[in-house]
């Protein structure tokens, strides 16, 4: 009589469940398009909020050739930022110790180039991120995907445990130091451009897209029109006159230092040969005076010069003043 094979139940923990379930997805996609080409919401789900990270903010590409990549700044752990439909729309790098954002996320200014299978996030002043191999490159003066630099790259202390996930294969600093960094994102990007042709946005994914588009729209238009709001205020217009008149230059000939205030509470210690501008109808700059044991300087309440707008466009030389 043949017995029957006894079941064997695996119990595992929930986190070791995502994680298995989350290898398995990458093991697929690696060996359908290529060991680079995972979006970023799959990267961050996977990579987790437990890897460290170290930025290097000194790093250099030859073509075809080794990277240089060093000095170290910022540690931190990732935390994924998701928006109200429960989708990640971003992350935030968390500084080890302190908790302060050394990446923040905003979502008027960080944004996603696809919104289910994104290859980089935007931000301001024309920087991206993107996460390759699980490491973050930090991409500056990014026009497209085909013209930008690397900046910097966070790269994961990867425990041994988890040595072998897929996200990370290629991702020690040994394996990128011989690897030429501006081709490996540049083919990185044109695989995610095949990636996301194929796969379009259902009806609910649209939907979603277009209210997060909404969000940003709607939000610039009511900075704009407060914007607008003021600037068209008396106390705007004032503004205005004052930047459209020409600025009062101050030249230090006096050969040693000149110590002035001016503000609120700012003070400047004007080295031999310095020049500074100033508004030339908004306050006042007074003479300074050394204060013992400190980089602050004192306000003797002495005027040597009036911005009252009679000396608007001029340079005036502090060994002129009194």
């Amino acid at each position: 009589m043949t017995k029957e094979p006894k079941t064997i139940q695996i119990h595992l923990k929930t986190k070791t469940m995502k994680r298995l379930l989350l290898s398995m997805l990458l093991t697929l996609i690696v060996g359908f398009v290529s060991a680079q080409t995972v979006d970023m919401i799959t990267a961050l789900n996977a990579i987790g909020e437990s890897i460290v990270y170290t930025e290097y903010w000194d790093v250099s590409s030859s073509p075809g050739g080794k990277s240089t990549i060093g000095e170290k700044r910022y540690v931190a752990t990732l935390k994924p930022v998701k928006n109200r439909f429960g989708k990640i729309v971003g992350f935030d790098a968390l500084e080890k110790g302190s908790g302060s954002k050394k990446i923040s996320y905003d979502y008027m200014y960080n944004k996603f180039d696809n919104y289910t299978h994104p290859a980089y996030m935007s931000a301001a002043a024309n920087h991206a991120y993107a996460i390759i191999n699980g490491v973050i490159f930090y991409l500056e003066y990014f026009e497209s995907t085909s013209s930008f630099e690397i900046d910097a790259v966070w790269i994961p202390s990867i425990p041994k445990d988890r040595a072998s996930d897929p996200i990370f294969k290629g991702g020690k600093m040994s394996e990128l130091k011989s690897t030429d960094l501006m081709k490996l994102v540049k083919d990185y990007f044109s695989e995610m451009e095949k990636l996301q042709a194929a796969n379009p946005y259902n009806e609910v994914e649209q939907n979603e897209a277009d209210v997060m588009k909404f969000m940003v729209d709607s939000t610039q238009l009511t900075y704009d029109n407060a914007n607008a709001a003021y600037w068209n205020s008396p106390e705007g217009q004032k503004k205005l006159n004052q930047l459209r008149k020409p600025r009062v230059t101050l030249v230090n000939d006096t050969g040693g230092d000149f110590l002035i205030c001016f503000g609120q509470g700012v003070s400047v210690t004007m080295k031999p040969g310095e020049k500074r501008q100033f508004s030339c109808d908004n306050g006042k700059i007074n003479r300074g005076k050394i204060r013992p044991n400190s980089t602050q300087l004192d306000d003797t309440g002495v005027t040597v010069l009036n911005l009252d707008g009679s000396n608007c466009g001029a340079t005036i030389n502090a060994s002129t003043l009194k």
